[in-house]
């Protein structure tokens, strides 16, 4: 099991001096940023890709185009990758006759069939030991209600044999959306199979926050459109490192299976997410996640 974080220039720097103790950054899937870091650190790539709209095929969120599988794979031997990852990731414009917030049992059936659809396609062609799917939260209340339930993604991943990613940010906003206690909605997710884990801050838009966004780029309509409610990809708070902690707890003892790498998704490159990272938030809460990763020291067998 690994640590990771999302590249950037102030992650870099503090990887250095030492200051910041990981074992690989994650990347885009952008060829000319995974050159330059590859240079001079490991790094994997994560992929916008997403599935269900039942083309059997992943879409890039990107591109808004059919994958580029000869690209990806490209990236995925450059780089050492071992797992394709897409999300799971039906939202109303996908879907503009169906309701978001629907409990159709019909509807549900046949979004729980679409995504099963896509992520077999990406399963025939990688294996299902390297797909893993990615949970998705309410985006900006457009997300599909089904898309969401934990019932529903732990048939997909059941029914096509691939891996989880559990993005426990992600997953703590979805609880929210569907009034279930955080906890008990992550523990419903099929973490028996989780291959990959992402961790990051969960903030509200508001006050001195709202103004930090505005700042570093964010679209002030958005933010507006946003206030008083959540976001993620924020630094990490006590309540988030608690969380974070109680994840490993559970990998560390057995009840969840051991990813492959724990992520922290926070700061990036470009705007808003460049001018966002703060170094010493990175440099204060690097080594505790180490530290819960690797509370034997690393294992030089992962």
């Amino acid at each position: 099991m690994k640590l990771a974080v999302n590249y950037s220039q102030k992650a870099a720097d503090l990887v250095r001096r030492g200051e910041a103790p990981i074992d690989l950054f994650k990347c885009p899937a952008w060829p000319d940023l995974v050159d330059e870091i590859m240079a001079e650190f490991p790094v994997y790539v994560h992929f916008p890709l997403k599935v269900g709209l039942g083309i059997d095929d992943a879409l890039n969120t990107e591109t808004k185009k059919p994958a580029d599988w000869t690209a990806f794979e490209k990236l995925l031997k450059q780089t050492g990758t071992p797992l394709i990852n897409a999300h799971l990731w039906i939202d109303s414009r996908d879907l503009p006759d169906i309701p978001p917030e629907t409990t159709d049992p019909a509807h549900e059936e046949m979004i729980t069939a679409n995504l099963i659809r896509d992520v077999e396609a990406m399963v025939r062609r990688f294996g299902a030991e390297r797909v893993i799917v990615e949970n998705v939260p309410d985006i900006y209340e457009m997300m599909i209600r089904p898309v969401m339930l934990p019932g529903v993604i732990s048939q997909v991943v059941r029914e096509t044999g691939c891996g989880f990613l559990l993005d426990i940010a992600h997953a703590r906003l979805a609880a929210y959306s569907l009034g279930i206690e955080e906890k008990a909605y992550i523990s419903a997710l099929p973490v028996d199979r989780l291959r990959e884990l992402h961790v990051t801050g969960i903030r509200t838009v508001e006050g001195d926050w709202s103004d930090t966004l505005r700042e570093a780029g964010f679209d002030a309509n958005l933010l507006r459109s946003r206030a008083g409610q959540t976001m993620d990809h924020m630094p990490m708070t006590a309540a988030d490192l608690e969380n974070f902690a109680w994840a490993m707890d559970n990998i560390h003892s057995g009840v969840w299976a051991a990813p492959w790498v724990v992520t922290y998704e926070y700061g990036g490159v470009g705007r808003p997410w460049e001018p966002l990272t703060d170094a010493n938030v990175l440099g204060d809460h690097l080594p505790k996640m180490y530290d819960l990763v690797h509370p034997n020291g690393r294992d030089t067998r992962s």
